[in-house]
């Protein structure tokens, strides 16, 4: 099974001033040359055709190459996988488009601002490492066959990925780049091969939720449970909080008819990054878990649970909408494949209601749960933490004396 991540790293702030200006025109051209494919697509008419089937991507890539390839490469100075690059990133997202519409999806035309800038590895980019001031340099074909070098800056996690991709332990596709108030970043897709592992010696349990971010208990085969942890940024919920102040005081003095500004727009993607630092912290620290004791992971399959306008208060539905908790999966799910291990989804229903050592229903009164058959009382998120482990491993089994492994109960705050 072949398997993939990507690995985002930051164009130095030292750059010269002069390659700064060559990476910004390529961006710019990149963009202009793309526009020029899609208004070609749009004014024939290609688009409905491809939605139709009376035309298929591979027709409308060798159409656009015919008619337009030529003259792109005449008016421009650009390299020529360059240029095809360009071309198949447009004709893919008209083809998404009309893939959705044929599913019978609601779907509208692509408004794209910013075409995804695709550049062929080793063609058109090259990686070098520098080991001195800079952590790498990449080689990029800007201008025909000229390439500039580009200062890179990195993590340690990064670095480490990247020496063990040009070492050839993975696999290093197409890469991007991205453009973000005005600094600019490569995103580097690296593959591998693995084979999930079918035999565990336990199974983490997680539960999502809004109280705590994640509540992470593992499981073993032996009948102890012996790690439980909850997981909550408490500064980070704060500062999210904060920043919705920001917004709506920014709302109120927006003129009549307007919605948003540049400045509500930075705060918006403020709290976007810190919601991707939150869930990829947690679904870090749930695969560590998993990895160091070769267990499995169980989470709730959440699908269902939207902000409601009316029934909830303002404040709730705030929350719900910023919860991580499908980022979280997400993230779980391709760094777990990354490493082998297996993670099944579960259905969430009654796992904070039902004791998880004798299987009763019990009461839930706010954080707490107390079972009214064995008179146990625990913290809800981790009753149903230890309630999605074994649903995992038996769905019809409830409780842990009920269990063929006869896992033993924890008594956690």
């Amino acid at each position: 099974m072949q398997v993939a991540k990507s690995i985002t790293v930051n164009v130095s702030k030292k750059i010269n001033r002069d390659k700064f200006l060559s990476l910004r025109n390529f961006f710019n051209t990149y963009q202009n040359i793309a526009r020029i494919y899609y208004s070609y697509i749009l004014e024939n008419s290609f688009d409905e055709m491809i939605v139709s089937g009376e035309m298929t991507a591979k027709d409308l890539k060798n159409l656009l190459h015919k008619k337009l390839y030529r003259q792109i490469r005449e008016s421009f100075d650009i390299g020529s996988q360059t240029a095809q690059e360009i071309r198949d990133v447009v004709v893919e997202s008209i083809n998404s488009y009309a893939q959705l519409v044929r599913k019978g999806r609601k779907a509208s035309l692509p408004k794209i601002e910013e075409f995804t800038v695709r550049l062929n590895y080793p063609r058109v980019v090259s990686i070098f490492e520098h080991g001195k001031e800079f952590d790498f340099f990449f080689k990029v074909k800007v201008n025909g066959d000229k390439r500039i070098a580009i200062p890179i800056k990195c993590g340690e996690i990064q670095k480490q990925l990247l020496k063990d991709a040009l070492d050839g332990k993975y696999k290093i596709g197409a890469f991007q780049l991205v453009r973000r108030d005005d600094r600019f970043y490569f995103v580097i897709p690296i593959k591998k091969e693995v084979e999930i592992r079918q035999e565990y010696d336990g199974i983490v349990g997680v539960d999502l939720g809004l109280r705590y971010n994640a509540v992470i208990t593992l499981l073993h085969k032996n009948g102890k449970i012996t790690y439980v942890e909850f997981l909550k940024y408490r500064k980070l919920m704060h500062k999210i909080r904060m920043l919705w102040h920001r917004i709506d005081e920014l709302k109120s003095m927006l003129p009549e008819g307007q919605r948003t500004s540049k400045r509500i727009q930075r705060l918006w993607r403020k709290i976007k990054r810190i919601n991707n630092w939150i869930a990829h912290n947690i679904s870090k620290k749930i695969v560590e878990i998993a990895k160091e004791n070769n267990a499995m992971i169980a989470m709730e399959n959440l699908k269902r649970l939207h902000p409601v306008k009316g029934k909830n208060s303002r404040k709730l539905n705030r929350r719900i909408s910023n919860w991580v908790r499908g980022k979280v999966v997400r993230y779980t799910i391709y760094k777990a494949k990354w490493e082998g291990i297996r993670v099944k989804l579960v259905s969430p229903k009654n796992t904070s209601k039902t004791c998880h050592l004798c299987g009763s229903q019990g009461l839930r009164t706010g954080a707490n749960f107390f079972c009214e058959h064995c008179h146990h009382t625990y913290n809800a998120d981790f009753n149903a933490s230890v309630n999605i482990g074994i649903r995992a491993t038996l769905p019809d089994t409830k409780g842990c004396v009920n269990h063929p492994l006869g896992l033993m109960t924890y008594k956690a705050p």
